[in-house]
């Protein structure tokens, strides 16, 4: 049985064969981390931008700074993994937009208060876009995108670094 066809019709035996001999799915012991990378400044048209792999998962964060009601979105288009159907959300999309948006505002890293020009009305915003599998995340600051341009795990981990380093990279370049 081919290995995908048995992941899909069998996942609580696939993993817990690769769980039994220590393994993750690709390969790696459970103990090591997944390769990564950051490149700072991927899309040169953006106040601030990131370009995260962790493994085989890819996500571009870009800051474009505007004015706009504050607010959290994390889109997954149907190009970053075969389990997004088109014309259908990801299942999955509110809930990582949902620890983002948690994490960032519950580390300090954003005064929302800084931001605001009118209170809970108008912040500036930044679009936040996430490359991994073509996936699509919206994030946090201001009101971030992010899209994941391909999923192959550790989706949250991913577009929360994408998210900080972008927000690093945008401070960085305009202070």
């Amino acid at each position: 049985m081919e290995v995908d066809a048995h992941r899909r019709l069998f996942p609580f035996l696939f993993y817990e064969r690769h769980l039994l001999d220590s393994l993750s799915p690709d390969g790696r012991p459970l103990s090591r981390s997944r390769d990564t990378s950051l490149s700072l400044g991927a899309v040169s048209s953006a106040d601030g931008s990131a370009l995260v792999k962790f493994g085989d998962t890819k996500m571009l964060a870009a800051i474009k700074l505007e004015v706009m009601t504050p607010g959290i979105e994390f889109y997954m288009p149907p190009i970053c993994s075969p389990i997004v159907r088109s014309g259908r959300p990801a299942e999955i999309a509110p809930v990582i937009s949902k620890q983002l948006g948690d994490a960032i505002l519950s580390s300090g890293l954003i005064n929302l208060k800084e931001l605001s020009l009118i209170s809970a009305k108008a912040a500036w915003m930044t679009y936040v876009l996430k490359e991994k599998s073509d996936e699509m995340v919206t994030l946090f600051l201001f009101l971030q995108d992010i899209y994941c341009l391909n999923a192959d795990g550790s989706l949250s981990d991913a577009a929360l670094f994408a998210a900080v380093a972008a927000f690093s990279h945008c401070m960085s370049c305009n202070s």
